[in-house]
């Protein structure tokens, strides 16, 4: 038997089933046939792993939404993703937590999704958390460093 390549998702989440991928697939009893649901799409681990031929995914993320329909639509590349990720990483690296927050303000104020994706590797633990307001608030992982470390 063929040992499964996990595929990672461009964010990691809280509870993301990276490590369950191989055991779920070992275990899932499902021909193919018919519409797979993913009610709570989060990372989307599953779902790209298992790449069902048809299927259904929900979220209740607007940005965990908008950011997959941008990949999804070609408006966000992985060689545009790459660039951007370096680039801002080394603002970063050189600038420390005050990049962090400006690119969190510039965040809250368009909703970029590139944004998005710099600031899920470089919060703190990959959480997503947003305020009363629908402000993302989680603070800075304190290890610029890391930042590279999740590209």
């Amino acid at each position: 038997m063929q040992k499964l390549q996990i595929k990672v998702p461009p964010i990691k989440t809280q509870g993301i089933k990276t490590k369950l991928v191989r055991f779920i697939s070992e275990n899932l009893d499902w021909s193919g046939k018919g519409k797979w649901v993913e009610p709570f799409l989060g990372s989307g681990v599953v779902l790209f792993n298992i790449s069902p031929k048809k299927a259904l995914a929900t979220e209740s993320n607007i940005h965990i939404i908008n950011l997959y329909k941008s990949i999804q639509n070609n408006e966000i590349t992985s060689i545009q993703v790459k660039k951007f990720l370096e680039c801002e990483g080394l603002k970063l690296e050189k600038q420390g937590d005050s990049y962090y927050y400006k690119v969190r303000d510039r965040f809250n104020d368009n909703n970029d999704p590139l944004d998005f994706l710099f600031l899920n590797r470089s919060c703190f633990n990959g959480l997503m958390r947003f305020n009363s307001k629908g402000k993302f608030n989680v603070p800075f992982c304190k290890k610029p460093k890391d930042f590279q470390n999740h590209m």
